[in-house]
């Protein structure tokens, strides 16, 4: 990548940052272009050569987050759904551990989830196709056949551990100094009890 690229890159990037930050504290309508070129110190003018609309960079945004959206189930059989459900806690933690921005796309997920379909149908159809809840829920069903996720509704437990992380993530944006959750205690939502 060329100097000049970097630096569209960079600023693209920066852009982003500063959208994310006034979509969570302002909401969608309560955020302008203007503010946001302000803060990033350039011209509106300029701004819309990353950009060309509001509704672009609440795509844009929207599109990284449904990237992270994604459970990555592992090849091959016998592979364990409890394995995989760790491995990827583990991994969002560590994320919002090292990057604490990453807790703010929690918020603006959310608040995505609710208000997508009104401000962009590329939204929406992005959001409605990555929903972790609903993607989990046969990985839970396989569990609980294996015996290594507690019996209950496979819809209600995915909802509770993505739920339980979601709350985290958020508590995280707005105290970045709170300390993070152990994984194992958001696994225990999931785990069979043993047979004593």
């Amino acid at each position: 990548m060329g100097k000049r690229a970097e630096q569209h890159e960079h600023r693209r990037l920066q852009l982003l940052q500063i959208a994310l930050d006034q979509f969570i504290t302002k909401g969608f309508h309560g955020t302008s272009t203007r503010e946001i070129s302000r803060i990033a110190g350039i011209s509106s003018g300029l701004m819309f050569n990353y950009f060309s609309t509001k509704e672009s960079l609440f795509e844009a945004l929207v599109e990284i987050g449904c990237s992270k959206m994604i459970l990555e189930a592992e090849a091959g059989e016998g592979v364990s759904p409890l394995v995989l459900l760790e491995k990827q806690v583990r991994g969002l933690l560590h994320m919002i551990a090292e990057r604490p921005q990453a807790a703010k796309m929690f918020v603006f997920m959310a608040y995505a989830s609710y208000n997508a379909q009104a401000i962009s149908p590329i939204a929406g159809a992005l959001l409605t196709n990555h929903n972790l809840i609903e993607q989990c829920v046969p990985l839970i069903e396989e569990g609980q056949r294996l015996g290594e996720i507690r019996p209950g509704h496979p819809m209600a437990l995915s909802m509770a551990f993505w739920c339980s992380i979601q709350g985290i993530a958020q508590e995280l944006a707005l105290t970045p100094g709170n300390p993070l959750p152990e994984a194992d205690w958001l696994l225990d939502i999931l785990r069979a009890r043993e047979v004593r």
